[in-house]
């Protein structure tokens, strides 16, 4: 549960370091990054009209990696959601949609509870979100100074 918290707190992190003040991520969008964006990669479509999506620094072990994408509105200077995309060997990926911190807590809810999926070992699974949550936290930082 400690694990579990400490995770959530993270995920609050690099969005509480944006400086402009954004509309929160609308429950569309948040079906756009858990699952439409999936769709569209494998569909090989082009980005939803109306957004682009930046490439994040990810991380990764010997057996796993967490990618990040951005997702900004267009006109937009800060991301209006992140996908998070969990990899292990010889398992397809499994993509998570962070909101916004303003967002409807009730997408807070869906992405809390989606944070165990695609594993046998969620502890083992939240430990490594957790230290590239970390990480992705001190590039946001990094990047506002």
């Amino acid at each position: 549960m400690k694990l579990l918290s400490l995770v959530s707190l993270l995920t609050l992190v690099p969005l509480f370091t944006f400086g402009q003040k954004i509309a929160p991520t609308t429950e569309e969008e948040y079906n756009y990054g858990a699952v439409g964006y999936k769709i569209q990669l494998n569909a090989r479509l082009p980005v939803k009209p109306g957004y682009r999506i930046i490439d994040m620094k990810g991380c990764e072990d010997d057996e796993r990696k967490v990618e990040y994408r951005a997702v900004y509105r267009d006109g937009e200077q800060e991301p209006c959601f992140l996908i998070m995309i969990y990899t292990r060997l010889r398992v397809p990926p499994v993509y998570f949609c962070i909101p916004t911190t303003d967002a409807d807590p009730a997408l807070w809810k869906k992405y809390y509870n989606s944070l165990t999926a695609g594993t046998d070992n969620p502890a083992e699974q939240l430990q490594f979100f957790s230290y590239c949550l970390g990480q992705l936290t001190m590039e946001f930082a990094e990047q506002k100074k």
